[in-house]
């Protein structure tokens, strides 16, 4: 019973931290876009992301599914991101 327990704060614990390098890639990205000088929706879109992922519990963000989307949804980000620079280093 207790070796349950403890296998299960262990997994809670891998699951926070997995989620925690997802919301701090999103913020990695939202500084990339903001030194490349990028403002408005793409901005508004990532911070609003960030917090979707904050108010997922864990029971939610250890879904395969839910994992799999959001990182579809970061990287859709990061493509918008890099076009973006390209378009006003040009």
């Amino acid at each position: 019973m207790q070796h349950d327990f403890i296998q299960q704060k262990e997994q809670r614990c891998a699951l926070q931290e997995d989620k925690q390098q997802f919301i701090e890639e999103i913020a990695a990205l939202r500084s990339l876009a903001k030194l490349a000088g990028l403002t408005g929706h793409l901005l508004e879109d990532l911070d609003d992301f960030k917090h979707d992922i904050e108010r997922l519990d864990a029971s939610s963000w250890e879904r395969k599914q839910v994992q799999v989307l959001n990182r579809n949804t970061l990287e859709r980000f990061s493509l918008a991101v890099l076009r973006a620079y390209r378009m006003q280093s040009s």
